[in-house]
């Protein structure tokens, strides 16, 4: 390289650091020389800062969750050097396109995703010093070792773990106790009782009495999350989930996270044990995590982290992805347990006895801002034009934004998927996934449910499913149950969209 070539580079790399000194006017001087200097090579930088400074600059249109909206924003936002003037119309100087929309910094970021620029050496250092200074709850996790990821494909998800709240240890009331559909929604119907339902690990203390203590807010068509736990069944409540993304209780005797990712629409359940192992005495050495939002994305989806290591993890395929579990055991998967995406109306029907969560949380949130308006998100599920931050778009078998339930293998590191729209008309799909012959199907909740198949081909019919031998199978929560005492096992996959099994596992094959 040239000496003049050298002292370009040296000019540049002073600007980029000029960008993190505590000095707005400073930044606008950097961000205004950066664009004139035309180098490409610090697009990675300025789009970084575009997205901080749109977020904490218009919190009250841009912060997440939108519920701390009418809140003032976290205090290291509001400091008056979180500012870089000009570095929009930087970008727009360096690169093709020049976004003007209120939302550009969104648009920005799904452009920079499918390009591939290659930054200034010296990038993951200099990104982890603007994290650490300027996001400071955030830049403190990300700042973690061994790491399985390139620091240039993880994004801010404009929050951070503590405005993006963990709900822990929730109460769970009986279902007639919080149903609002208008029927007979006395504890003292069908369902489970006050007094029954404060048996259970996670619920209320205060359970016995009427019912009439709990607020009457499940509607019929609300999208609920649920799940069974030693032979209890639990409904959370989509929208409520919303603005806290993840769920930490004890159940049953079960110490279990309802994780959600909002990009991927994908709850996914998990064992929050890990390590060690359960004796045949019945005790139990495995530790026990607390799993929270870290405020960051990778590939689309949100990067959880515990509390007790600060270990940052994959929520979708609940695996480490740095820091010391990833050193000590890069191989740990969480165990995944069934979760059913469907409505309240249709749980209740197939489970009368269910829990569901108590809206009063403790939070202080306003849950009904979700109920019924998932704003953005929305788009990020259906509008293909869409693209969620850090995912490059590729031709595939599937569309992108396709609905999918993939059950995955003992590595966790190749996935089979199963389209929802394959088995539409009762239709049912086949195939070998991990090593055995399964079958899917719409269940009585009308969400995906996979289990090790009876002899195929497979019919589904009104009682079940018929075998290729003309045996008729029940359908269980657990189990295929044939009239002569066969049973196969149910197989516990996950929900999402296609574009978080590609870009989450090394190979993903689609079964139809």
């Amino acid at each position: 390289m040239s000496s003049h070539s050298d002292a370009r580079l040296d000019d540049l790399d002073d600007l980029v650091d000029r960008l993190l000194v505590r000095d707005a006017d400073e930044h606008a001087a950097a961000v205004e020389e950066l664009a004139e200097a035309g180098d490409e090579r610090v697009v990675p930088h300025l789009l970084e800062l575009l997205v901080i400074d749109a977020i904490a600059n218009d919190w009250e249109r841009f912060g997440f969750p939108e519920v701390l909206r009418k809140h003032s924003p976290p205090r290291y936002l509001e400091l008056p050097e979180v500012r870089w003037p000009g570095v929009r119309d930087a970008l727009a100087a360096l690169a093709e396109p020049d976004f003007d929309s209120p939302h550009a910094w969104v648009e920005w970021e799904s452009w920079y995703s499918q390009q591939g620029i290659e930054p200034l050496a010296g990038f993951d250092e200099w990104k982890l010093r603007l994290y650490r200074s300027y996001l400071p709850p955030v830049g403190g996790l990300l700042d973690a070792e061994p790491r399985s990821f390139d620091l240039q494909d993880v994004r801010w998800g404009n929050c951070d773990r503590s405005f993006l709240a963990a709900l822990n240890a929730p109460d769970f009331v009986p279902g007639d106790a919080v149903d609002a559909s208008g029927g007979d929604a006395s504890a003292d119907g069908d369902g489970t009782d006050d007094a029954t339902a404060a048996e259970h690990d996670g619920s209320t203390d205060d359970a016995a009495g009427t019912g009439d203590e709990y607020e009457r807010y499940l509607k019929d068509g609300d999208t609920v999350f649920g799940f069974e736990l030693g032979g209890v069944a639990y409904a959370v409540p989509r929208w409520v989930l919303f603005p806290h993304e993840l769920l930490n209780a004890v159940l049953e005797g079960v110490p279990v996270s309802l994780t959600y990712c909002t990009l991927c629409n994908a709850p996914i359940l998990y064992d929050r044990r890990v390590g060690g192992s359960t004796a045949a005495g019945g005790d139990d050495d495995r530790d026990v995590l607390t799993f929270g939002s870290s405020g960051m994305l990778a590939s689309g989806n949100k990067v959880m982290y515990d509390e007790e290591t600060e270990t940052l993890w994959d929520q979708h395929a609940g695996v480490p992805i740095a820091g010391d579990y990833l050193a000590e055991d890069p191989d740990l998967v969480l165990d995944v347990l069934s979760v059913t995406q469907t409505t309240w109306g249709e749980w209740k029907d197939e489970y009368p006895d269910t829990l569901a969560l108590d809206v009063d949380t403790g939070y202080d949130f306003d849950y009904s801002h979700y109920d019924g308006e998932l704003g953005i998100f929305r788009h990020y599920w259906e509008n293909g034009d869409v693209v969620q931050p850090g995912v490059r778009r590729e031709e595939g078998e599937l569309p992108e934004k396709a609905e999918v339930y993939g059950v995955v293998g003992d590595e966790a590191s190749e996935v089979w998927v199963v389209p929802r729209d394959a088995l539409a008309d009762m239709n049912v799909v086949t195939g070998e996934a991990a090593g055995r012959e399964v079958v899917a199907f719409l269940d009585a909740t009308d969400d995906v449910a996979v289990y090790e198949a009876p002899p195929t081909p497979v019919e589904l019919v009104a009682d079940g499913l018929r075998d290729a031998e003309g045996d008729l199978w029940a359908v269980h929560r657990n189990e295929l149950h044939s009239q002569d005492g066969e049973t196969r096992e149910r197989v516990v996959g996950r929900h999402g969209l296609w574009f978080a099994f590609r870009t989450h596992y090394d190979r993903a094959t689609v079964l139809r």
